[in-house]
């Protein structure tokens, strides 16, 4: 154990300064995603409401200290034989506390998909669906810089759009709305 804690403490402790973060980076990350798919179609609805694993790449260029530019793709698990993947792009603002800490807030696009292939649900007929559409998304985090290169954060992410069947042949119309907990890891270059 302190074979593992000591070099651990070292990085954390050491007083050499990581300020630059301006660059491109990139990134993956992995947690929870609370989502909610409310839908409304041919007479009948259905709400599906749960919590399930998200995960997904990201990257960006980070103009400033302050100021950068992400995207990312990614996708929650399945969810009564539904599966949704996303990809946003927002500008990043940042907020050095220290030379390893920072505070960030995002805000931009986002791009919602999700498909299923139901072999009945108690309101919807059999078969396949596919609906996409595009939205909002909105976030925050901390960031902490482990090394010069290497990155770790936390944050949260809200991501909203109506999504419409890609179908011509139905009337299907669902709103989706989803917060995904995450952590991640990402290089900067």
């Amino acid at each position: 154990m302190k074979k593992v804690l000591l070099p651990l403490a070292l990085i954390l402790a050491s007083g050499s300064a990581i300020a630059d973060q301006q660059g491109a980076y990139i990134g993956g990350n992995i947690g929870n995603a609370s989502t909610n798919l409310s839908a409304h179609g041919h007479d009948k609805s259905f709400n599906l409401d749960d919590d399930v694993l998200a995960y997904g790449v990201y990257g960006g260029y980070n103009f400033t200290e302050n100021l950068g530019l992400e995207a990312t793709i990614g996708q929650t698990g399945e969810q009564e034989h539904v599966k949704k993947g996303y990809a946003t792009l927002t500008p990043r603002i940042m907020f050095p506390l220290n030379d390893r800490f920072s505070v960030y807030g995002k805000a931009g696009i986002a791009y919602v998909a999700a498909d299923a292939n139901y072999n009945g649900h108690e309101n919807m007929d059999r078969g396949d669906i596919d609906v996409d559409g595009f939205g909002w998304t909105a976030g925050a985090g901390v960031n902490f810089a482990v090394a010069e290169h290497l990155n770790v954060r936390a944050g949260v992410d809200y991501l909203t759009a109506e999504l419409e069947d890609s179908h011509n042949d139905r009337s299907l119309n669902i709103d989706s709305d989803t917060t995904i907990y995450s952590v991640g890891v990402d290089y900067k270059f």
